[in-house]
């Protein structure tokens, strides 16, 4: 949300403990996900200033896949969206 409002910039949370922290799904319960969580991930996958070396250490791809994974199953088609634009966000 503050980023939506211009209240923050992207490059300002690029902070390895910070992306760390966007990108931690929990493995077991993928409930708690909200389309502003997935807003952010997409904003920060694709971030010009992002490092692909950090996102690999987080095993960002394997939690991605597994909400994917849990969206698609659920049939929650409002995050489905999102999510296929995070992929590609990581595929650039």
């Amino acid at each position: 949300m503050l980023i939506e409002f211009n209240l923050t910039k992207i490059s300002e949370i690029l902070q390895p403990k910070t992306v760390s922290h966007c990108f931690r799904f929990s493995l077991g319960d993928l409930s708690c996900a909200n389309v502003k969580d997935v807003e952010l991930r997409v904003a920060l996958a694709s971030a010009l200033e992002m490092d692909p070396k950090l996102l690999s250490q987080l095993k960002v791809v394997r939690h991605i896949g597994n909400l994917l994974e849990f969206v698609h199953e659920k049939n929650m088609e409002d995050f489905l969206k999102l999510m296929l634009g995070l992929c590609k966000a990581l595929l650039l």
